[in-house]
């Protein structure tokens, strides 16, 4: 088991790709902590992963709620040696008609929630003189796209933080990672699509297609896929990469 007697806090976790990196987690023999601000769905997905995972409420907008996460997690079990922030939202629309308020939603679900729970988590991660950090980025945070302004800002920014925060605490033996996935079926993803399609006046199996056509398989990815990811990165197997935005986007990004 690649992430044996591990301890991971995994955000956004309630459902979609978060969900799946949870189990995958724990199907490798970590501790897992369902933070998500959904707690009802939170707590059904820890009760169908078992033992091992632990639910809690948490906005990693709200630096209170992002410490109590890490409290708890100690509390419950021991530890944090894995910080996954997957946590985000999405929204679209053109430049010239953007709410300011829809951009500061974004920007703060991402970027800062990203930051606030990474820095919430180093303490504990320095003390142990362990820790992975891995954000859950976007192919969207490497190449820019019409009417993704403010989530593209929040997906490049999650790039550079990784960048940043992984020179900070390398000395530490914390690695710090991201992952960028390109277009995979969840609830987030298709009201992504959704809003896409509304933007351009398209039916929203039009424009998926057409975002599927980029990818050289043809087909969109699968949350476990990214899961899969996600367990590389958090093992001992991804001791010497950091800084990196690893793709998981069928070939849409190379680079």
């Amino acid at each position: 088991m690649k992430l044996k007697n591990r301890v991971a806090i995994v955000t956004g976790s309630a459902e979609g790709i978060g969900k799946a990196i949870a189990v995958a987690f724990a199907s490798e023999g970590a501790k897992v902590v369902i933070a998500d601000i959904n707690f009802d769905k939170a707590r059904k997905t820890a009760n169908e992963i078992g033992d091992s995972a632990f639910p809690v409420k948490v906005d990693v907008t709200k630096w209170d709620q992002v410490t109590n996460m890490i409290k708890k997690s100690v509390e419950t079990f021991g530890r944090v040696d894995i910080l996954v922030n997957n946590a985000g939202i999405v929204r679209k629309g053109w430049v010239k008609d953007l709410p300011e308020e829809v951009w500061d939603e974004v920007i703060t679900t991402n970027l800062k929630g990203t930051f606030l729970c990474s820095k919430a988590v180093l303490s504990e991660m320095i003390k142990n003189n362990y820790g992975r950090i891995i954000t859950i980025s976007s192919i969207a945070g490497k190449q820019g796209e019409a009417a993704g302004s403010a989530y593209c800002s929040s997906k490049f920014g999650q790039i550079g933080f990784t960048q940043a925060l992984a020179l900070e605490v390398a000395k530490n033996n914390i690695i710090v990672n991201a992952i960028c996935p390109g277009p995979i079926p969840t609830a987030l993803g298709e009201y992504g699509i959704r809003e896409d399609a509304k933007l351009r006046g398209q039916d929203p199996d039009e424009f998926r297609d057409w975002f599927i056509s980029r990818t050289p398989f043809g087909v969109q990815g699968k949350p476990e896929q990214v899961a899969k990811m996600a367990v590389f990165v958090a093992s001992d197997d991804c001791d010497f990469c950091t800084g990196s935005a690893f793709n998981c986007s069928g070939g849409i990004i190379m680079h």
